[in-house]
């Protein structure tokens, strides 16, 4: 199956968030959106780009035009676990506060495998494999993060108003996110498109000017 690239119109889905809402991506048609896809809501390098993302928002104006969608691939509970926990690696971001994009569990993967998301290494990490054995000793008494229900590898897309891809992050690890410059770009393009075509008009009034002085 192809990736998804820039110019193709988002696929749909319907997820659950955390607070048990129900949302639709098309439930956001007419806005700009950032789409982020990121392993499981407990996951410290996750957390790394999200809170890039959290200190951005809090001093760039262009975040109140912009609609972050953040999808993990967990169920319901263990997401709302991973952002309301203090003791989990984002609300320790937040300081306090909370989570303040909309967040989505993505449960069976359907939304992941819908925008064709990499997958990630299938050799087991460490922390897996030390859950796994913990597991067999039985030992119930020690709670371990649980590991995401996918294997895929973070990305991030930014949608323009009509549903359309307009720019496409595809990590390669764990820690990569897309640059602020790509996002205040998508975000003012419209402005620049504007002023790139009242420069044309002005260029074509200057033309027709002199050609009716000759």
């Amino acid at each position: 199956m192809a990736h998804l690239k820039i110019g193709d119109t988002v696929p749909g889905f319907t997820l659950m968030s955390d607070q048990g809402e129900t949302h639709r991506l098309s439930d956001y048609r007419g806005t700009k959106i950032l789409l982020c896809f990121y392993d499981y809501a407990h996951c410290p390098k996750c957390a790394y780009s999200i809170g890039n993302l959290i200190g951005h928002k809090k001093k760039l104006a262009w975040a109140q035009r912009l609609k972050v969608v953040t999808v993990f691939l967990t169920d319901k509970d263990i997401l709302h676990d991973g952002l309301t926990n203090k003791n989990a690696p984002i609300p320790r971001l937040c300081d306090g506060s909370l989570y303040p994009f909309l967040a989505l569990a993505d449960t069976d993967g359907e939304a992941a495998t819908s925008f064709r998301l990499g997958n990630k290494s299938i050799i087991p990490t460490p922390r897996q494999i030390a859950f796994k054995a913990e597991r067999r000793n039985y030992n119930k008494e020690k709670k371990f993060p649980p590991l995401p229900l996918r294997n895929f590898l973070p990305a991030e897309f930014l949608i323009d108003e009509n549903g359309v891809i307009v720019d496409i992050l595809r990590a390669t690890k764990a820690t990569e996110f897309m640059a602020m410059e790509r996002i205040q770009y998508f975000l003012l393009d419209e402005k620049y498109s504007e002023l790139k075509k009242m420069k044309s008009s002005i260029i074509l009034c200057g033309k027709s000017l002199l050609k009716s002085l000759k």
